[in-house]
């Protein structure tokens, strides 16, 4: 069958959560002809699920975020949509920065607008189109049939790979002895909730942020850590939770609403369809019992009412094979590469694969690490770059690497390396990473 073509671009973007929607802006803001494949009807990924992104600064103090991840900050609390970096005393995070997961979707249109981004939504990437090593397009799927979209650069923010996948790019999974990942978690919104009661019953002993929001008298609970080992011998509690004192993050974007990040399905593989199909339906189920175990135990919520929660939140799947792979002890010592592209400041937080608790490693030396280069670009193809959590790293460096300000920031750095590429002869590996390095700097990012 003969498929019509959509469009040819120098760049084109697969998935539209915050690594590709920046990476899309960079391209574009750079001069190349951009478009953006999403395949749900917004973006912002995760972060227009309602969680925060964490950790633009170390926990020294030092900055790590900047450039496009600092300016979609800038633009939010302008709007009211943040509260920006807010100075977080204990536990182990150094700021907290609350933002609103429905600015947050809007904020991001406005940018890939101004920015000249043709984004397609509701639009599922089929298969790649080879020519050697290079692919040369992607047969797409949407209402419309099946297309093709021919791109000169091609960056893959899909999170699990998909588009790497489908070309070949070589890739590992899970722990190295045993391939098992990291839960998947679908966070949940409650409102009408008693958030004062709450902190000063069950809040744990990492301290709790508060904050006066604009035009409130007082401050309120922003973020909190709650523990719930005080119910561990429930039956519900033993129906629901895989650890003991399990913890319930609480993320308070606006007064008595809570974001809860308290879910946790072990034993998922979010490239199984059907894995990934039966941790959408149970995650769902969960969050009935959930609701209804928080509304009957915890203080705070006796009149809470269930808004709702939107799509899983994976933390780790296909990590590809690049020029390097970035290491646990490059996280921990804070190491920096002549090819940094950005900062990370985020510890590693590894949610045990066999449903254990969370557990931090702070990082060492200024409290920051570099992602290199080298780590977007799989190994044997010229012109296609990841960004995000499938980048080049080991199991328990993506503990760290896959937050969400890191991922920005990488896709800042792809997206404005695929514009230079796009500009030559279409290999990344041809561009010079100094002259990169010199753009995204002058964009505001911070590379030391």
């Amino acid at each position: 069958m003969l498929l019509k073509t959509l469009g040819k671009y120098d760049v084109v973007v697969c998935g539209g959560g915050v690594a590709g929607t920046m990476a899309a802006v960079a391209a574009a803001r750079n001069g190349a002809r951009t478009a953006l494949l999403e395949k749900g009807p917004f973006l912002g990924g995760v972060l227009a699920m309602g969680y925060f992104p964490h950790s633009y600064y170390a926990n020294t103090g030092k900055k790590a975020i900047g450039g496009l991840a600092q300016e979609l900050i800038d633009r939010l609390v302008k709007t009211g949509g943040s509260l920006g970096h807010l100075r977080y005393e204990g536990g182990h995070l150094y700021t907290i920065t609350p933002v609103d997961s429905e600015m947050v979707k809007i904020e991001l249109m406005k940018m890939v607008r101004e920015a000249g981004v043709q984004v397609f939504f509701e639009t599922i990437a089929n298969d790649v189109v080879m020519d050697e090593n290079k692919i040369q397009g992607v047969i797409i799927q949407s209402k419309a049939g099946a297309q093709m979209i021919e791109a000169k650069m091609m960056i893959d923010a899909t999170g699990d790979g998909d588009i790497a996948y489908m070309a070949g790019a070589a890739f590992e999974k899970g722990r190295e002895e045993d391939g098992k990942m990291q839960p998947v978690s679908l966070a949940m919104r409650v409102s009408n909730v008693d958030t004062l009661e709450t902190i000063a019953k069950v809040a744990s002993d990492q301290a709790v942020l508060m904050a006066k929001r604009p035009g409130a008298d007082r401050d309120m609970p922003v973020y909190f850590v709650a523990r719930l080992g005080k119910w561990d011998d429930t039956e519900e509690a033993k129906e629901i939770f895989t650890d003991k004192n399990h913890q319930m993050f609480c993320l308070c974007t606006l007064e008595n609403d809570i974001y809860l990040n308290i879910s946790r399905i072990v034993g998922v593989d979010s490239t199984s369809l059907k894995d990934n199909s039966q941790a959408l339906a149970d995650s769902r189920l969960q969050l009935e019992k959930i609701y209804n175990f928080i509304k009957k135990y915890v203080p705070g919520f006796s009149k809470c009412n269930l808004i709702g929660g939107t799509f899983l939140g994976v933390r780790e799947s296909r990590r590809f094979l690049g020029d390097y792979i970035l290491k646990e002890e490059d996280i921990i010592g804070g190491k920096k590469f002549e090819d940094n592209i950005c900062l990370v400041g985020y510890p590693m937080d590894m949610h045990d694969p066999d449903g254990g608790n969370v557990v931090f490693t702070p990082i060492g030396g200024d409290g920051t690490y570099g992602i290199p280069f080298r780590s977007l670009l799989p190994k044997g193809f010229s012109n296609l770059a990841v960004a995000g959590r499938c980048i080049s790293v080991t199991h328990k460096g993506l503990a760290s690497a896959r937050t969400m300000s890191a991922c920005m920031c990488m896709g800042q750095a792809a997206g404005t390396a695929a514009a230079m590429a796009a500009s030559i002869n279409g290999d990344f590996r041809n561009i010079s990473v100094t002259e990169l390095q010199k753009k995204l700097e002058k964009a505001g990012a911070i590379l030391n």
